[in-house]
C-alpha cells in the first residue's frame, strides 16, 4: 500500500554533518550551526519499536528505537541525522518500502552517538 498523506503526520528535519577547516589539516563541528545543517524538513511518520536502557563508555543511557518512515529521497544515508522537535535520532539503516515511494529508516534516539 502506498504512503497515504495522513500517515506523514509529524515534521522533521533531516541533517547532514557541517564541518570547517580546524587549522591543523582537519576538520571540526562548526560552532555556528552546532555542527548539523538542515537540508529538508519532510513529513514523515515516527513509530517507536523499543526503548532500553544500556551502558556505554561506562555511563548508562536510555535509549529508544524508531522507524521513521518519509516519501522517497534519493541520497539519504546514515550519514545523516533526523531531528524531531530538539530530540536528535541517529539514522542506523535506510531502505525504501516495498512500494519504492517512500524510505523507511531504522533510528536511535538518546544515545552518544548524535554528536559532530
Amino acid at each position: 500500500m502506498a504512503i497515504a498523506a495522513g500517515d506523514l503526520d509529524r515534521r522533521i528535519a533531516l541533517q547532514v554533518k557541517d564541518q570547517i577547516e580546524n587549522g591543523r589539516g582537519g576538520r571540526k563541528p562548526n560552532p555556528a550551526t552546532g555542527g548539523w545543517t538542515t537540508i529538508a524538513r519532510p513529513w514523515a511518520q515516527l513509530l517507536p519499536l523499543r526503548g532500553e536502557a544500556a551502558v556505554r563508555n561506562l555511563v548508562e543511557r536510555h535509549t529508544q528505537l524508531w522507524r521513521v518512515t518519509i516519501r522517497m529521497r534519493p541520497g539519504v544515508t546514515p550519514a545523516h541525522r533526523i531531528l524531531f522537535g530538539s530530540m536528535p535520532m541517529t539514522i542506523k539503516s535506510v531502505a525504501p518500502n516495498e512500494e519504492g515511494d517512500g524510505l523507511v529508516m531504522t533510528c536511535e534516539s538518546g544515545g552518544p552517538s548524535n554528536v559532530p
